[in-house]
């Protein structure tokens, strides 16, 4: 079985270049690649990566424009030769060697689409490492009331030790591993999101096709959170709920999408900082204020 990395690039190449070398010393037992994607940094970002990884054995694939999250994955994914696709962000540092056992669990399991190890972050404190459907019950109620209220429906996410694999709604975009038939059986990350709910959406299109998405508990990660995207525009709240909206209308009628777009409002109202976002909301058909039609 074979393994392959696929690390995405956007004016991080320092971030990149530890996350290769925490690969390296914490190499997995099977077969590997590295690809590495940049999303179009700038000139001098760009020249910084090709000098910090000249001498490491990987592949670098450079996109003329910034695709966002998911196409810059999609294209790195069709470059990729592994039986198991693993995406990180720039900015994961390995801590140990928590491939071999996660790729050991999907050989078990062929109902599990995608995997996540356990988050840490830079000071070593648990992160969540999954999340609930972002819907209008979520909306309404907020996630700790529901995880207070229904357990069994919505695990704890904060402050919470895990001893066994277990399924959830979603896991983490910052590091996914996926058998490579499955994820195309679904069609890989949907390239109409430029960033942000990327994974939600397809984790619901793998739940859709009977697979589920597990978190492995066993085993660790440190994510540096934000690095690979504070350079960002400062539009990526506004990105955000571009994204969130987007998701909801994918797969819900109208009469909930509408609802779902009220409660958004409501809730954006009682947060003066958050207005400039309201028209975002009130169009609900808001796919052209995207940061993908700038490709920063």
């Amino acid at each position: 079985m074979t393994l392959s990395f696929i690390i995405l690039n956007y004016n991080t190449s320092l971030q990149t270049l530890n996350c290769v070398k925490s690969i390296i010393d914490h190499a997995p037992n099977t077969s590997y690649e590295i690809i590495v994607v940049d999303n179009n940094s700038n000139k001098e970002e760009w020249e910084t990566l090709n000098s910090l990884l000249q001498d490491y054995d990987l592949n670098i694939i450079k996109s003329r424009i910034n695709l966002g999250f998911g196409a810059g994955n999609v294209l790195g994914a069709n470059f990729a030769n592994g039986d198991f696709l693993c995406f990180l962000n720039s900015d994961i540092i390995f801590t140990e060697d928590c491939i071999t056992p996660l790729i050991e669990y999907l050989n078990r399991h062929n109902d599990v689409g995608c995997i996540t190890p356990q988050q840490y972050n830079r000071n070593n404190i648990i992160v969540p490492s999954f999340n609930h459907d972002s819907g209008i019950t979520e909306e309404l109620f907020g996630k700790e009331l529901l995880e207070t209220l229904f357990s069994s429906k919505y695990p704890k996410r904060k402050n919470t030790i895990y001893k066994k694999p277990f399924s959830v709604k979603q896991i983490n975009g910052c590091f996914m591993i996926f058998p490579k038939n499955i994820f195309w059986e679904v069609g890989g990350f949907d390239q109409n999101i430029f960033l942000y709910y990327e994974e939600l959406d397809i984790c619901y299109r793998l739940k859709e096709k009977g697979y589920k998405s597990v978190v492995y508990p066993n085993c660790r990660f440190s994510h540096l959170h934000g690095e690979s995207t504070k350079k960002a525009h400062s539009n990526t709240v506004r990105e955000l709920y571009i994204s969130k909206m987007y998701c909801y209308r994918k797969y819900h009628n109208i009469i909930l999408s509408s609802c779902f777009r009220i409660i958004n409002i409501i809730k954006l109202m009682t947060k003066p900082n958050k207005w400039y976002i309201l028209p975002v909301v009130l169009r609900g058909e808001s796919s052209s204020k995207s940061m993908r039609h700038n490709r920063l």
